[in-house]
């Protein structure tokens, strides 16, 4: 196993933090000028909470991190976060969810898992994280299934 000279911090793109900026202060003003209007339907007030709940996970989603650093991975600025050394690692598996076959990386931990999808990363990014778990982790962790996976992936890009 090689060792990670600097922390590596993986995070959605610039432009997709931006969007989301955006449309989450346009769905609040959305929001907020919908419970100032009179004479209104009753309807109007079951969707209020669903309105601000995609404004704050919208602007959630732009706090999102992965930290792959030498001592461990964390993934921070979620509801539920995800902190494990390199040691607690019981397996790493790919599986291609989806209509598109996206893949997604699953990496079991301590009666846990924790999963990295392409989707969130785009291909440039997710290369890296599969070739910092590669670099890192033991290579009896990976299955069958991460490795062919992985070698599509490689051929593909």
């Amino acid at each position: 196993m090689k060792q990670i000279l600097t922390e590596e911090i993986f995070s959605a793109p610039q432009w997709m933090k931006i969007v989301c900026y955006i449309l989450s202060i346009a769905v609040l003003l959305m929001g907020v000028g919908l419970f100032t209007v009179k004479d209104q339907p009753q309807e109007i007030f079951f969707v209020m909470p669903f309105i601000f709940l995609i404004a704050i996970s919208m602007l959630m989603y732009t706090r999102l991190q992965l930290i792959i650093s030498d001592s461990g991975i964390r993934f921070i600025g979620g509801l539920k976060s995800h902190h494990f050394t390199w040691e607690d690692i019981t397996m790493i598996d790919m599986r291609r969810l989806g209509k598109y076959k996206t893949p997604t990386a699953t990496i079991y931990y301590s009666d846990k898992k924790f999963d990295l999808q392409k989707g969130f990363y785009l291909q440039p990014k997710f290369n890296r994280i599969l070739s910092l778990l590669e670099m890192k982790a033991a290579p009896e962790l990976f299955t069958e299934n991460y490795k062919n996976i992985r070698q599509q992936i490689k051929q593909s890009s």
